[in-house]
């Protein structure tokens, strides 16, 4: 571990970084440090949270300087058209990649939980194996995929949508300089 440029890094043995987070947070239009400790394999982050420390970032929609909203109407309906956008697709990502990897959990878990039942039942015949691991398989996808789909929603879809949401009330509450 080790922090560089405002960014702390876990490594790997040869040196790789494997992840990396900014030292920051965000409150409304200011973002804060986080000051980092490295202690051997453990990382103590203290917010910095006061305002001589802080830095005037605010959030705004993409190329606004160059938008062309001539009312703060027009500047809304594009503010909440990009957040129904972002959060349809966050809600499209999550979904997917939730089932698909629930999908497969479960595959490999019911074409355990299948083989193993044939093997418990029928000691000694090889032939019912692959056709019990199929079952299983099909079993253990109907099972855990939806349970895949639901956590996509939760570490995919909500932390999108609660960013979406952040944009928007800033976008629409900031001050509005028509063209």
């Amino acid at each position: 571990m080790k922090v560089e440029n405002g960014i702390f890094e876990v490594e790997a043995a040869d040196g790789t970084v494997l992840a990396g987070t900014p030292l920051e947070f965000r409150v409304d239009d200011f973002v804060f440090p986080i000051a980092a400790t490295i202690d051997g394999r453990t990382a103590t982050f203290a917010p910095q949270f006061d305002i001589e420390r802080a830095q005037y970032r605010p959030i705004a929609l993409p190329f606004e300087d160059q938008a062309l909203w001539r009312t703060p109407y027009e500047r809304e309906v594009a503010a909440f058209t990009r957040l129904k956008d972002t959060i349809a697709v966050g809600a499209a990502v999550g979904t997917t990649v939730g089932g698909i990897g629930g999908g497969i959990v479960g595959c490999v878990l019911g074409g355990i939980a299948g083989a193993t039942i044939v093997a418990a039942t029928i000691v000694g015949m090889f032939g019912p194996f692959i056709p019990a691991a199929a079952v299983g398989c099909l079993g253990g996808i109907i099972a855990v995929g939806a349970l895949g789909a639901l956590a996509g929603q939760l570490f995919v879809t909500a932390p999108i949508a609660i960013a979406a949401v952040v944009q928007y009330f800033t976008t629409v509450n900031s001050p509005f300089h028509g063209n």
